[in-house]
């Protein structure tokens, strides 16, 4: 696609629409200027920049689409763009335009961003992480760190991990989580509470545990410690984390409590159940157990959910993105 402007200045435009709109045109040289700006598929729109005609009347209007209006609507400001409308809502995209220094009209329109959403589950030491683009698999892979996972391109990132650990008392997340799958309560186990998950050995958080709640901790819950502290800080820094459980999104999936994922039925009920949610699962991936790969895809499932504004939350009066297990 190829757009000529006609203008007064060429190096003066040049400038103008490299600092206001960041296009590449080099200095102008008369008696035009060029730049490229690479389009999609190998394609490019070519501008270029030409004396203006004594003769002419009409201005040019061109337009760019952009990933950030806002950032862009501020760029153009302070390179002193004449704001013509302010970035507003239309039928065919958020858009705002412009003029620039010898009246022709530059729009700036907010390309759609395709939904991409993660979900990362516990997987022997590591973490798995599946990464969802509307209902397709886009990736999948495990790594060590919960950091490592957050680089994911992911506007919501699930996790089944806690988030929001108390000082004192029960989680009304946990408890909430426990009557909604039934009989698969046991899997939802209580969180500790902070000065427990800081105690730095286990024998003595049990003895902290006795003397805070009357109850102690299971070594299991224990060897959680560093992932949850990990998990818990990252949340509070990125707006993007929220809490889930596999047990509640498949129970909310499939609106029934599910036999036990460490049966062989349990496990194609599930896989089945994503299936038909439109999520086409591969078969296996390396390093990443079944049961983790199917967790981590139904985390993801209820990450679209809340991307959406469909999730609902546990307890379910709860407003606030921690402290609530989403579904």
């Amino acid at each position: 696609m190829f757009v000529a402007i006609r203008v007064r200045d060429i190096a003066a435009s040049a400038w103008f629409y490299r600092e206001a709109f960041g296009v590449p045109f080099e200095s102008g040289q008369p008696p035009q200027a060029h730049a490229e700006v690479s389009w999609r598929d190998g394609a490019y729109l070519h501008l270029a920049l030409f004396p203006a005609d004594p003769g002419r009347t009409e201005n040019a209007e061109i337009g760019f689409f952009v990933d950030d209006l806002e950032s862009a609507h501020a760029r153009a400001v302070a390179a002193e763009a004449e704001v013509v409308r302010e970035p507003r809502d239309e039928p065919w995209g958020r858009t705002a335009a412009y003029r620039d220094p010898d009246g022709n009209l530059v729009t700036l329109t907010q390309r759609p961003r395709t939904l991409r959403v993660a979900g990362v589950d516990l997987a022997s030491g590591g973490w798995a992480v599946v990464v969802l683009e509307e209902s397709r698999v886009m990736e999948t892979f495990r790594c060590a760190t919960f950091a490592e996972a957050l680089l994911v391109d992911a506007q919501v990132v699930a996790v089944d991990i806690p988030i929001g650990i108390l000082d004192e008392g029960a989680r009304p997340a946990d408890i909430a989580a426990r009557r909604f799958v039934g009989p698969r309560a046991p899997s939802v186990f209580t969180t500790p509470v902070r000065r427990v998950l800081q105690t730095p050995t286990y024998a003595e958080a049990r003895r902290v545990a006795l003397d805070l709640t009357g109850k102690s901790i299971s070594a299991q819950s224990y060897a959680l410690r560093d992932r949850i502290l990990e998990v818990d800080e990252y949340a509070h820094e990125d707006e993007r984390v929220i809490e889930v459980h596999p047990e509640v999104s498949f129970r909310e999936l499939g609106h029934r409590p599910l036999l036990s994922k460490h049966r062989a039925d349990g496990l194609a009920e599930r896989r089945l159940l994503l299936e038909q949610a439109g999520i086409d699962l591969p078969a296996s991936v390396p390093r990443i157990a079944e049961p983790d790969l199917l967790d981590a895809t139904v985390a993801a499932w209820s990450a679209r959910r809340y991307a959406l504004g469909e999730a609902l939350p546990l307890p379910q009066d709860h407003s606030e993105r921690v402290g609530a297990i989403w579904r």
